[in-house]
């Protein structure tokens, strides 16, 4: 039948999830748990296509070839789902191990005080933004 999903005999998916600069994975998993733009998705084996686009958090692949669930922090871009195939196209995306904390609470002090500004000059829309990504990105480097 045209347009539709079966889940294959492993009860597996192939994950492919890729930014600008690298491919940071491509494997088989169970599930994935993605950051949506209107809140978390969860993609089993067999999910109906879509194209949906995401926001600021936690990736999770479970399920992996890797054994245990493989996480990102991910801001912004698509995940697209096409017979039993995962994409995520991201535009930020960082391995626990790879978040500057350091640099992640400046940048979350900068944008604090911007949106703290009463002057007219500041984009509250990209503050909020900046500061939405630095506390992601604080959290998700303590396992939280």
């Amino acid at each position: 039948m045209a347009g539709s999903t079966q889940v294959n005999a492993s009860g597996e998916m192939q994950v492919d999830v890729l930014s600008p600069a690298r491919i940071l994975a491509r494997t088989k998993a169970t599930q994935v748990m993605a950051p949506g733009a209107m809140g978390y998705m969860g993609i089993l084996p067999g999910h109906a296509a879509m194209v949906a686009e995401l926001g600021t958090g936690e990736l999770v692949i479970s399920g992996s070839e890797s054994g245990a669930g493989t996480k990102f922090f991910v801001a912004g871009g698509y995940a697209e789902v096409v017979a039993n195939k995962v994409t995520l196209l991201v535009d930020v995306v960082e391995k626990q191990g790879e978040i500057d904390v350091e640099r992640a609470k400046r940048s979350q002090s900068r944008a604090n005080e911007r949106l703290a500004s009463r002057k007219g000059d500041v984009d509250y829309a990209r503050a909020q933004a900046s500061l939405l990504r630095a506390t992601g990105r604080i959290s998700f480097a303590a396992g939280r």
